[in-house]
């Protein structure tokens, strides 16, 4: 595992070239590069992309991860409104004081969710934890607020949240937010399949932007609301406040005086009518912000990966293909793609499949060796990533590779207990088991290293060591 002592881009840069030549690959096919949105990776400039380009001498384009997208959609649209900031703030203060040992030992709803800016679902699971246990919440904040016996600190602070949590519009807001971000969690959550390629994540994108835009009109609003009044009839609120005093101006200076706000939204319009004004400003900053983020990305790159879709119109379209070719400095034959385009679209025709990529190389893989262009764009096409989630996923196994007992090991090691972890589909799909003999030599750092070169390899299936078949899991001490 390659580490690197600074974090600059043009280190970065010259480490990840310099590993990508040790083991064996050409760095003249390196097609795209996919990073989180850091200054370091993404600058236009001065970021690693950039440089990566300068040093191959050529275009490499660069995809900005969509799930990290998705997530500044939301962290971004959710700041736009300071009563959205309020929600999720007051939302923060409940989870604190649920985990106050007094507290959680007499709660029995769900486990509220903390709310961290890094989490790409922490706003829908908290979300959806309020909507389900907020019966539960409210009934324990008043049992709080009313035991005498209870600390003062505790009761107070009780008293606060329950005030802000019984109130109609954290509770619309709450209906409201969980209708928007379910609709961004299923592309959020297919995004960090390793399957998933740039073509498709633009779709899956695409279509949640489609259905939030849906949700702007009367009729999905007064649905809402329908929901919200019904469920909100379980929960009893608290008495009315007093109304606020109105102060008073001296009669000579009435005409001086300026006693109505500016700028906000005005007082007096009725329940209904605020959270539907907080509804479509809601939606509408959701949309800016997907159609902000979302709406050019590399435009010919994935104009070229829709050519090469089954459900394209321009299907195997020779003229709106050749951004891929020019990626790869290769010739394009367009009669290759013309006789392409006829057998294939003859032969989805007698199907009532609706076709894709996949399903193309896997039936007709050996009909189109005859036409290796086409064969090879079609591969490529599901090459272009479309999100770093795999890498950001393994942090949590480098959490329980670099336990306590693990604190005098050296690097190497390490690096060579994370491949295995970060790999452990290889072992179990391999189907290995060890015996007595190997699980003693497996103890030491040299024997480690050499299986893990051959998991890697494969280099174990020409051994044919008796030892080594039916191998389940690998688990090291």
């Amino acid at each position: 595992m390659a580490t690197s002592k600074t974090c600059d881009a043009k280190s970065l840069t010259e480490l990840v070239l310099s590993k990508l030549r040790d083991i064996g690959l050409c760095t003249d096919k390196v097609l795209s590069q996919c990073y989180d949105g850091a200054n370091v990776m993404s600058g236009v400039h001065g970021g690693m992309q950039k440089i990566l380009q300068e040093e191959l001498k050529r275009e490499v384009p660069y995809v900005h991860c969509f799930n990290h997208q998705l997530h500044l959609v939301v962290v971004h649209a959710m700041s736009s409104d300071s009563t959205l900031e309020n929600f999720f703030s007051v939302c923060n203060s409940l989870y604190k004081f649920f985990r106050k040992s007094t507290v959680a030992a007499v709660y029995t709803g769900e486990k509220l969710k903390r709310l961290l800016d890094q989490r790409w679902t922490g706003h829908l699971a908290t979300v959806t934890v309020i909507m389900k246990s907020l019966e539960h919440i409210v009934h324990l904040l008043r049992e709080i607020e009313d035991n005498q016996t209870s600390a003062a600190e505790v009761r107070i602070e009780s008293t606060g949240i329950l005030k802000a949590i019984t109130q109609p519009s954290f509770q619309f807001i709450a209906c409201m937010m969980y209708q928007i971000l379910s609709l961004l969690d299923p592309p959020n959550t297919a995004l960090q399949a390793k399957s998933t390629d740039l073509y498709t994540g633009v779709r899956l994108v695409q279509s949640a932007l489609v259905c939030v835009e849906e949700l702007r009109c009367d009729s999905q609003f007064d649905t809402l609301w329908e929901k919200f009044t019904k469920d909100r009839e379980t929960i009893e609120p608290l008495a009315a406040a007093p109304p606020k005093k109105r102060g008073r101006v001296m009669s000579h200076l009435r005409d001086y005086v300026v006693d109505t706000t500016v700028g906000h939204r005005p007082e007096g319009l009725g329940e209904k009518t605020e959270c539907k004004i907080l509804y479509f400003s809601t939606l509408d900053s959701v949309v800016g912000e997907m159609t902000a983020r979302f709406g050019e990305i590399n435009n010919k790159l994935v104009e070229a990966l829709c050519t090469l879709h089954p459900g394209s119109e321009y299907f195997l379209d020779a003229n709106k293909v050749r951004p891929l070719f020019d990626l790869t400095g290769t010739e394009m034959k367009e009669a290759e793609f013309a006789v392409a385009r006829q057998f294939l679209q003859e032969e989805m025709s007698q199907s009532d499949k609706n076709w894709t990529t996949q399903d193309i190389l896997r039936r007709y893989c050996e009909p189109l060796a005859a036409m290796p262009t086409v064969l090879e764009t079609l591969k490529l096409s599901l090459t272009f990533g479309a999100s770093t989630a795999t890498c950001e996923n393994s942090f949590s196994t480098l959490k329980n590779v670099f336990s306590e007992h693990r604190r005098s090991m050296l690097h190497k090691r390490k690096a060579c207990l994370i491949q295995i972890a970060v790999e452990k589909d290889l072992t179990k799909n391999n189907n290995m088991a060890l015996d007595g003999q190997w699980n003693s030599w497996l103890r030491t750092l040299q024997v480690r290293e050499v299986l893990c070169y051959w998991l890697h390899a494969d280099h174990w299936r020409d051994l044919g060591t008796p030892a080594l078949n039916g191998l389940d899991t690998l688990t090291f001490p």
